[in-house]
């Protein structure tokens, strides 16, 4: 068959659909990710950063968000445009070079990843076209990944539950410190200290790593211990 009689992406995924094209495009936790901003330790920024796509798992696009990769094939707003260009230009998504217009994907983990500010229907494409290649990884994208203490998260959400439940007036907050940044060109990694700042109603108040913070909760659920912000100490 001639190059000009070979059928397009979209109509071979339709005709042999990959195992993986009726899997549900996911929705980006903003909640989430603002719930954990003051705990991450770790923020790592590159725009020249390299992506398996079949991790993308989601988007921050709500328009997205709920359809599987084969309809967002079908009928994403601007996709009959980028299956135009993919066809006319197909080694774009085999270049390393920086990607223009820019793709980004943030992370929460570094394994799951979603579609920031723009690159949803070239993702899309991305998947299937690279499905057919044998090929994961697209090259030249903007990659923003943090890393919490999900540990000292819980403890935080487990404290103020207890403070608000006792009514006796203690808070408890997040505190983070910023330690370090390794950068140069394109890219960044800052480093923080986490902690929680635990305050109480004479105006007593101290920082508390992950070992302090189980002590001051145990402390904390204990009635015998009226004064626990000290005896845990």
């Amino acid at each position: 068959m001639s190059a000009m009689m070979q059928p397009d992406l979209r109509d071979r995924a339709r005709a042999q659909p990959p195992a993986w094209a009726g899997e549900t495009i996911q929705p980006w936790d903003e909640r989430r990710a603002r719930a954990l901003a003051p705990f991450v330790t770790r923020d790592y920024w590159t725009d020249q950063g390299s992506v398996n796509v079949f991790r993308v798992i989601g988007t921050e696009h709500v328009d997205y968000q709920g359809l599987s990769w084969l309809d967002f094939l079908g009928r994403g707003k601007r996709m009959d445009q980028n299956l135009a260009l993919h066809a006319a230009h197909p080694g774009y998504y085999q270049e390393t070079g920086r990607k223009i217009p820019g793709m980004y994907y943030r992370s929460l983990d570094g394994l799951s990843w979603y579609v920031g500010a723009d690159g949803n229907h070239r993702t899309c494409i991305a998947r299937f076209d690279f499905h057919d290649r044998g090929m994961t990884t697209l090259h030249g994208v903007t990659l923003n990944q943090t890393v919490a203490d999900l540990e000292l998260f819980g403890l935080f959400e487990r404290l103020r539950e207890v403070c608000l439940e006792r009514r006796l007036g203690e808070r408890i907050e997040p505190h983070r410190e910023m330690l370090r940044r390794e950068d140069t060109a394109g890219w960044k990694l800052d480093h923080y200290r986490v902690s929680l700042q635990l305050s109480v109603p004479d105006g007593d108040s101290r920082l508390l790593d992950a070992e302090a913070a189980r002590a001051q909760l145990g402390a904390l659920e204990t009635p015998a211990r009226r004064r626990w912000w000290r005896i845990a100490g």
